[in-house]
């Protein structure tokens, strides 16, 4: 196992760009104001994530943009705020910080210096140190598991009282408003939302309020209206680009994006002329000013609940603002964004690229260069596992023996141990699921509800079949994994598709060694799996009692029953499997969780891997193995 730095921050723009404003543009365009000559040219802002086939009125009006009147901040100050924000408030918003630095050459920047940075005021957070990308990755996480548990409570309530499955979405993230857990509620953040990644991925767009990518669920293009720019024209600081339009055009670095209005719902031809004002009038102003927007791309996914997938691609300039005729014979305001460099790898890349693996693997072809074996299992696992070091010749991973599953101790269990459902799946009366203190353990789609000391599942005392969804861990790996060669970690584990939130990923496996009793057992440091060893992350999983009040009595709280330590190492150094190249990680994206099945011995739960996050393809899993916070950093 080789221990892997926490998740690397997004790259900084670069500090010389061109920022004086841009000549209107030679097409006419409707009557606006003049644009001032200059609008804080320190600044940089980012792409939020609407999604622009479905337009909405002006975020003026709303409670997220006129809580607070702000003004533009100085061309000459550039406001660093080089100590994380502080975490949200459970009663209200983000209180401000006394300890924000900020560094002014002006006076009313030295003024505002000896303060913090004020509710709704613009600003740049630099994470520049391991510690603060650590604090800023883990709000971000608490943040997206909270939205998760609470989307999973509300979809399984309907479900269960025959009320409408829909919007689960938003009545999570409406929740999580009203108790003050939006990140960075209060400030404008603008360049890289700090704790996100180029090439996260999310499901539902109000999960990306949630996190501060974006302030409206449904509008195409986020902006700061007029009303909180002291120049008086408002500043688009994102778009999401689903390619709705006729006249859009992306070859992943160049984006031609259409603005919004002018056609019906679900329609991609135009109706009417689109204007120039609202989000439409703010990207050009954008462009004006050299202001860069975050922009993040919408795919169709039916591995996702949502079938959308939003994808976080990168900070782009707009360099260019026209208004002419479209394909559909009417006027669209149409622009042109280019990608700044010295970023990570565009997200949706990746996507191809792991497609492009996948289908390969599937259809028993040739695979790149590269890969120096098709499947490290040997047709163990049900899913091919390929091994790619483009990196040096180290290939002893292929010497070792491959054990998919470990080998317990034969259980001293009587028959009776077993379910006796009649049906399959098991119902909510089904004796093991009742093992497990009340409710469903798994989703419909196999996803873990709630994480808990044990989970336990039918077994094969059970008179159930294999597709009880109470067997959701008994049917193999779903999704294709690779073990790769890094410069970082040595080797490491690493998803070649999408993988959701609470998704079974695979097992731990090796040689199981008893250790209860009067049995002791040593061996060398790195070739033992102590199942002890792993922090209880579990806990964090379908938690969501930091949005939960008093007036949420009818959720049910977990009541987990009490489980013992378990009772042996897996010994790894002869046997293993893929999971234990898995990285180290102080905060991870994968989590441990102990199962046991039907009737089986307590003291030897199998060591399940789930997913934390919504984990897109060729991105690293990562685990606590509970080492020391300084080896983390």
């Amino acid at each position: 196992m080789a221990s892997s730095p926490p998740p690397p921050p997004p790259h900084p723009l670069p500090t010389q760009i061109p920022l004086t404003p841009k000549p209107e543009p030679d097409a006419p365009l409707p009557p606006c104001p003049a644009p001032p000559t200059a609008l804080n040219p320190k600044l940089e802002t980012m792409a939020l994530t609407p999604e622009h086939c479905e337009l909405e009125p002006s975020p003026d009006g709303h409670l997220h943009f006129t809580q607070h009147q702000i003004d533009a901040i100085p061309a000459d100050l550039p406001l660093v705020v080089s100590n994380p924000p502080p975490e949200p408030n459970p009663q209200g918003s983000i209180p401000p910080r006394s300890d924000t630095s900020v560094s002014a050459s002006s006076s009313s920047a030295k003024k505002r210096a000896r303060g913090s940075a004020r509710a709704g005021d613009m600003v740049r957070v630099n994470t520049v140190t391991p510690q603060d990308r650590i604090h800023f990755r883990s709000l971000v996480r608490r943040a997206r598991l909270t939205f998760e548990a609470l989307r999973g409570i509300y979809q399984r309530e309907e479900s269960y009282d025959g009320g409408p499955r829909n919007r689960f979405d938003l009545r999570a993230s409406s929740k999580m408003l009203s108790r003050g857990l939006w990140l960075y509620r209060d400030v404008r953040i603008v360049g890289p939302i700090p704790g996100v990644l180029v090439g996260d991925a999310f499901h539902y767009r109000a999960e990306l309020c949630v996190v501060g990518l974006h302030c409206t669920p449904q509008a195409g293009i986020g902006y700061i209206p007029a009303s909180l720019v002291s120049e008086g024209h408002p500043v688009a600081t994102s778009i999401v680009s689903s390619g709705g339009y006729l006249d859009d055009e992306d070859s992943g670095q160049v984006l031609v994006y259409s603005g919004s209005g002018g056609r019906q719902r679900n329609r991609v031809e135009h109706h009417a002329d689109q204007t120039l004002e609202r989000g439409n009038l703010a990207l050009h102003y954008s462009c004006h000013y050299g202001v860069e927007v975050r922009v993040i791309r919408c795919h169709a996914c039916e591995s996702s609940p949502s079938r959308k997938v939003y994808v976080y691609d990168g900070l782009y300039k707009v360099v260019s603002s026209t208004y002419d005729m479209g394909k559909s014979g009417r006027h669209v305001c149409k622009y042109t964004l280019v990608r700044l460099p010295n970023q990570e790898e565009l997200g949706s890349s990746s996507w191809c690229l792991a497609k492009d693996i996948k289908d390969k693997l599937l259809a028993n072809q040739a695979l790149p260069p590269g890969y120096i074996s098709p499947d490290l299992s040997n047709g163990k696992e049900v899913l091919r596992v390929p091994v790619f070091n483009s990196i040096d010749q180290e290939s002893s991973l292929l010497d070792f023996g491959y054990i998919a599953r470990p080998e317990f101790p034969l259980p001293l269990v009587k028959q009776q141990m077993g379910c006796h459902c009649t049906t399959s799946p098991c119902g909510r009366e089904c004796g093991c699921v009742m093992r497990n203190g009340g409710g469903p353990v798994y989703n419909e789609d196999g996803t873990l509800v709630r994480g808990r000391p044990v989970v336990y599942e039918c077994g094969v005392l059970c008179a159930c079949t294999m597709s009880c969804v109470n067997r959701a861990t008994q049917r193999g790996m779903k999704h294709t994994l690779e073990v790769f060669r890094s410069m970082e970690t040595e080797w490491g584990v690493r998803t070649l598709e999408l993988i959701q939130p609470g998704a079974f990923v695979c097992e731990y496996s090796g040689d199981v060694v008893v250790t209860t009793g009067d049995c002791e057992f040593a061996m060398d440091e790195g070739i033992v799996i102590d199942p002890k060893s792993f922090p209880k992350r579990w806990s964090e999983w379908g938690d969501a009692s930091a949005a939960l009040g008093d007036d949420d009595d009818k959720v049910p709280r977990p009541r987990f029953p009490h489980f013992q330590e378990p009772g042996y190492v897996l010994d790894v150094s002869r046997r293993r499997n893929l999971a234990s190249y898995i990285s180290h990680s102080c905060t991870p994206n994968v989590f441990v969780q102990l199962v046991l099945r039907g009737g089986e011995n307590e003291s030897c739960p199998h060591l399940m891997v789930f997913a934390m996050d919504a984990i897109p393809p060729m991105r690293e899993l990562s685990i606590d193995y509970g080492i020391d916070q300084q080896i983390c950093i």
